[in-house]
């Protein structure tokens, strides 16, 4: 066949795809009812049953192409189906158990809301409204009397519960305890009011040859309300906040590079959490939570440990690994009340996160060991440019407002993950000021999704003690990064002043980032919850 002939055959082609795309946008159905077989469950499904109600919009149920000439000057319901928008649609548009493209420079003129389905969008569309999308809705449509039931698959929870694959925890590795294993699950009574459930973790810690382990009975007095009791004995750092506890072990086991300091607590304690009504349903929405907790804690001194490190040093890895010491701690009781909450607002161009904690202990009522009044401070943001370029921040502050904090409070800074020019832990006391602000152009993939970025990071901060001087180490970063949603994988080059004040130091870098909480260590572990 010739070059002509392929030619006209594609054209004649997309002409025909064209022209059925054209039929079934140009007949939408109407007059069919859509319905739910049952009372809807939850905030996304009573809006869905809101706008049935409402009516007037049109109802795709075959995959669907909207031109980028043409306007749909109503809402649109569309059911079990894709539909591709290059063009207009002036109302709402609700997708269930479907797929909706956006395409650039196609348009809603209201609010979209995706259920149980695909929503795939373009930084060039406009949305006018709000948008929500819950990919994870359990909830299909079937035929029924000449029109459609939807039908939600809402699952009451289970009794049992196990963690991760089959209860087992991600190995961790660390310079006192060396690998540690871990086991859990949870056990429900949905049906005994309250509806109480029993969360167990036990891990085993190679170092010493223990076992030690975590528990925490749960309440629910309404959706908004736990009230829970929990006892643990567990290595504690509180340091978690610089990177993630995965990445920290794979760095110990291949170079010693332990980020964070640690000590051994036994704790019993009570918690009250109240949250925020469950947010609306669009992605425009805040919500928020508050916790107050009571308990006793015993601390003890941990040291570091003879480990096995692959490149730490000289010596073969089967000879040992002497790592960095593990500071001291003040051994002793503490009797403390702590105070916590925690907000944050989601929009379709980012996210903002605040949390602050108070905790405050006292010697004398309660024959503790120890008094001091403790504040921590969290701020993160992430927002999206229009042209698809993303800027993160991070900041955390810890003071101690009265009293003697003691060393099991302590914060450390320095090395990958916050100022990559200061040595490893190379900052410590009971104070700590640490924020940073990084701005990416994405080179490759989506903005949304990840990709290939290239970045700069500015980070500045300081860790210090009572009767020493404040002073803020400050670095600069660039390279290049892999993203994948929050995950960074990325390699860089870092300069900040050193010993010298005329001079700079130059650290070149591999390092992994996921984006910070601002949730604050006052606040405990969120219940499971139901």
């Amino acid at each position: 066949m010739t070059v002509a002939g392929v030619a006209a055959r594609t054209l004649f082609g997309l002409s025909v795809v064209s022209a059925m795309s054209a039929i079934v946008r140009a007949a939408p159905l109407t007059g069919q009812d859509v319905r739910f077989a049952e009372s809807p469950r939850g905030e996304a499904q009573l809006a869905l049953a809101a706008f049935l109600e409402r009516g007037g919009y049109e109802l795709w149920t075959r995959d669907t192409v909207l031109a980028r000439a043409d306007t749909v000057r109503a809402s649109v319901l569309v059911l079990e189906a894709s539909a591709r928008i290059s063009g207009r649609i002036e109302g709402d548009v609700f997708v269930v158990a479907g797929d909706l493209f956006l395409r650039a420079r196609g348009g809603i003129g209201g609010d979209l809301v995706v259920l149980g389905g695909g929503f795939y969008d373009s930084d060039l569309a406009e949305i006018v409204g709000a948008v929500s999308y819950r990919p994870n809705e359990r909830i299909r449509v079937r035929p029924a009397d000449g029109g459609f039931e939807i039908i939600s698959e809402g699952a009451r929870p289970r009794g049992s519960e196990l963690d991760g694959t089959y209860g087992v925890h991600v190995p961790v590795y660390q310079r006192v305890d060396a690998l540690i294993l871990g086991w859990g699950g949870v056990v429900r009574a949905a049906s005994v009011p309250g509806r109480p459930e029993l969360e167990l973790v036990a891990r085993y810690k190679s170092g010493p040859g223990e076992v030690e382990g975590s528990l925490r009975n749960s309440w629910y007095p309404s959706a908004r309300v736990r009230v829970g009791v929990t006892g643990s004995r567990e290595t504690r750092t509180n340091d978690e906040w610089i990177r993630p506890r995965w990445f920290n072990s794979l760095a110990h086991f291949v170079a010693g590079d332990d980020a964070r300091d640690y000590y051994r607590t036994d704790r019993i304690g009570v918690e009250l959490e109240l949250r925020s009504p469950e947010p609306p349903i669009w992605v425009d929405a805040s919500d928020w939570s508050i916790v107050l907790a009571a308990g006793w804690e015993e601390a003890r001194s941990l040291s570091a440990r003879d480990v096995t490190v692959l490149f730490g040093d000289d010596r073969p890895a089967t000879e040992g690994f002497i790592p960095y010491p593990n500071p001291a701690v003040d051994d002793g009781d503490i009797y403390s009340v702590s105070l916590g909450f925690e907000w944050s607002k989601r929009a379709r161009e980012g996210r903002t996160a605040f949390g602050i904690g108070l905790e405050a202990a006292h010697d004398d009522d309660l024959d503790g060991d120890f008094s001091f009044l403790q504040a921590e401070a969290r701020v993160s943001a992430r927002r999206s440019t229009a042209w698809g370029h993303v800027w993160d921040a991070f900041a955390i502050a810890r003071v101690d407002l009265a009293g003697t904090v003691p060393g099991q409070r302590y914060s450390t800074l320095g090395g990958l993950g916050t100022i990559a020019t200061v040595p490893l832990r190379g900052l410590r006391g009971e104070r700590l000021l640490y924020a940073e602000a990084s701005y990416a152009v994405p080179l490759l993939g989506m903005p949304t999704l990840g990709g290939l970025d290239g970045f700069v990071r500015t980070s500045a901060g300081a860790a210090w003690s009572d009767g020493e001087a404040l002073k803020i180490d400050e670095s600069l970063a660039a390279g290049i990064a892999v993203r994948l949603w929050d995950l960074q994988m990325e390699a860089g080059v870092a300069a900040g002043a050193g010993p010298d004040p005329d001079g700079l130091d130059t650290t070149v870098y591999l390092d992994v980032r996921v984006r910070r909480s601002a949730r604050p260590a006052a606040m405990p572990p969120r219940g499971r919850g139901f």
